[in-house]
């Protein structure tokens, strides 16, 4: 039983404080339940993907921005497995990266192609120095910043690396902290003002459309090409120098291409939060809920990303989401939500942890770097509708893609949003199964959350270990779309629908259970279309995959559908309270929790709805399942099966609005 010290409360944060909260250390949580599960189905991703050529080469780095990405998912795996195998393999990769590093303190891979590996080069260091402390990589990364400060003038930023230059800012913040040299405070204010000005593009976001309206595909590949040639020159004369890249910067055509980039944007979500903490400077956090308000407004869609098949695409349902940049925005989000503690963050979180990331996976090995969030074919055959997608929206296997490296990092990312510390507080912002074991006012805690949730509604929290019987004040984030009941020794001891707080004496052996109300709900989407929720868990429809081999592409695979997905849940016309729900009550079939969380052909729930078939709904020019402006419905309806969104290959999560008559 947990042993209260005073009265429990409702938090609402609605008065004016400090929600800065303390992210725990990178090996504090650690994953059971289905979360386990999950996490080694990525695993055994990691282990394909690292016998594929194409990252180290005769011992030097060629894989451009595939190897620190790579190495940096073996790190947080680590962090989150705890197996000693996968930080030995590691360090092994790092080894390559350290042998290419210069006398001065620069290194990078062996093609410079847009630099951007670099970037992703100190990221993966700076992980590696967070989860083993080694001062050699601390070291390292101190020896290339002393020499980019001193060689900043002189060296051509452009493209995506110098958009993302503010990448830097947690790497050098590390290094100031152990060594409080003021030029490093000095080299970040370079990067500030060289790098593309994101805080003023939060403040008035002018990409209002998807990205097409502001510069073409074809515009960004010359782009790209004169980039590229300036970099492989072998001509002074034709060699990229600082002026040169100063110009190239300036040009429209430059700025669209850099703003527009999904990757870029997710990363850029972070930034006026990790450089207001290096400047102190809590007030600046502001900045990044600005922008991931507009992005929401403009090209969200019900997946809780923002529409980007690469680069800003509006929030159409039949454009894509793509997942690298989906992971990009969760470790933004991680870092939002530490500075400013907000539950629409801690939403969003949950969503594309339960959702996007689930379904660009098949839990064997094949992955999708386009995910939509409606989708009734997954096509090599489509890619040329995702211009800069190399595979389109089909599924691959046993190759480097962009998604399947970023989805080492996505679960390792999520436990990072699961518990943070203030002070003598615990805040619980997002949930899954997992053990947390950290430090508080020095005393050793260590607690178990089981859980089936998002699957389930009841959350019990077992305290294994309480040095002391340490007296802390726990914070609990009710989630979107629900109502909360914190029930200790039988009894409620606090509820309600946004945060609970209570101050208590932590006992080895005491247990507490949040007890969660989970209702379906209708949500209105930005295109007017309706989506149904079971809290952060999208339902969509369950359509049968019929999956086959490309015939011109060994290793990837296209997705059709076998039978009729054009139909609509039957929802009330009239919202009460504003809240829309079904025309008749859901029928919820409870399934077993597999070795697959997210299986396909068996989902850990499932609700049959009463439906009504849209007979004028077909594909569009572009091949797309658009949903007509005109709606014809037939007269019949039928119970049709809806099914978790991450347990989908195909799926239609945005409906038209079906009435009754």
């Amino acid at each position: 039983m947990l042993i209260m010290h005073e009265g429990a409360r409702k938090d609402f944060m609605a008065k004016k404080e400090n929600t800065t909260l303390t992210k725990l250390h990178p090996t504090a949580v650690r994953p059971d339940g289905w979360l386990l599960k999950e996490i080694l189905l990525v695993n055994g991703l990691q282990k394909r993907l690292g016998t594929v050529p194409g990252l180290v080469e005769n011992g030097a780095w060629v894989g451009g921005e595939a190897l620190p990405r790579y190495v940096r998912g073996l790190i947080l795996l680590y962090s989150a497995l705890g197996e000693r195998t996968l930080l030995e393999k590691a360090q092994s990769f790092l080894s390559a990266m350290f042998a290419g590093a210069k006398e001065g303190g620069d290194f990078g891979p062996n093609e410079k192609a847009f630099s951007t590996g670099k970037i992703e080069g100190l990221k993966a260091l700076l992980s590696y120095y967070e989860v083993t402390e080694d001062e050699n990589a601390l070291a390292f990364l101190r020896k290339y910043f002393k020499n980019q400060f001193n060689t900043f003038s002189v060296t051509p930023y452009y493209y995506d690396a110098r958009a993302r230059l503010l990448e830097e800012i947690p790497a050098i913040d590390a290094v100031f902290k152990s060594t409080d040299a003021e030029w490093l405070h000095d080299l970040g204010e370079k990067l500030r003002e060289t790098s593309n000005d994101w805080f003023k593009l939060a403040a008035s976001f002018k990409y209002k459309k998807p990205s097409s309206k502001y510069i073409s595909p074809m515009a960004v590949k010359k782009l790209k090409k004169r980039i590229s040639a300036y970099e492989t020159a072998t001509e002074p004369s034709r060699m990229l120098t600082v002026d040169k890249a100063n110009a190239e910067w300036k040009k429209g055509v430059h700025q669209a291409a850099v703003e527009t980039s999904g990757v870029n944007v997710a990363k850029a979500l972070k930034y006026p939060c990790t450089w207001g903490k290096f400047l102190g400077d809590s007030d600046l956090k502001d900045h990044s809920l600005k922008m991931l308000s507009a992005l929401e407004k403009y090209h969200g869609n019900a997946t809780g990303m923002f529409g980007a098949d690469v680069r800003l695409a509006g929030s159409s349902p039949t454009r894509g989401v793509d997942v690298e940049t989906a992971v990009e925005t969760l470790e933004s989000l991680v870092e939002i939500l530490a500075e400013t503690g907000s539950n629409h963050v801690a939403d969003l979180i949950e969503r594309i942890a339960f959702n996007v990331i689930p379904a660009s996976f098949d839990g064997i090995g094949a992955v999708q770097d386009i995910v939509m969030p409606n989708q009734v074919e997954a096509s090599y055959d489509r890619n040329t509708y995702f211009k800069e997608s190399e595979f389109g929206n089909a599924y691959v296997t046993g190759r480097l893609t962009r998604g399947a490296i970023a989805l080492l990092s996505a679960y390792p990312t999520f436990l990072k949003g699961v518990c943070f510390q203030k002070a003598n507080e615990l805040a619980f912002k997002c949930y899954g199964p997992c053990v947390i074991d950290t430090v508080v006012e020095g005393k050793r805690i260590r607690i178990k959350e089981e859980t089936g949730y998002p699957f389930r509604n009841t959350i019990v929290f077992k305290v294994e270990h309480a040095e002391g019987d340490p007296e802390i004040k726990i914070n609990f984030r009710v989630p979107y779309g629900t109502t909360m009941q914190l029930v200790s020794g039988g009894q409620v001891v606090a509820s309600g629908d946004t945060d609970i707080s209570v101050k208590c004496v932590l006992k080895t052996g005491s247990t507490f259970m949040l007890k969660l109300d989970i209702p379906l709900l209708v949500r209105e989407n930005k295109d007017k279309s309706l989506t149904l929720m079971k809290g952060n868990v999208i339902m969509a429809s369950k359509l049968a995959e019929d999956v086959k081999e490309s015939a011109t592409a060994k290793g990837v695979f296209n997705v059709g559908f076998l039978k009729k997905w054009t139909f609509a849940p039957i929802v009330s016309k009239r919202a009460v309270g504003g809240v829309r729900r079904l025309f008749d009550a859901e029928e919820t079939i409870v399934n077993n929790v597999g070795e697959n969380p997210f299986s396909h052909s068996n989902p850990p729930f499932e609700l049959r709805i009463r439906s009504k078939n849209v007979t004028n709904w077909g594909y569009d020019i572009d091949g797309m399942a658009t949903i007509p402006k005109k709606l014809e419905f037939s007269e019949d309806s039928m119970a049709r099966v809806y099914i978790p969104f991450g347990c989908t290959a195909l799926r239609i999560s945005q409906f038209p609005r079906c009435f009754k008559n």
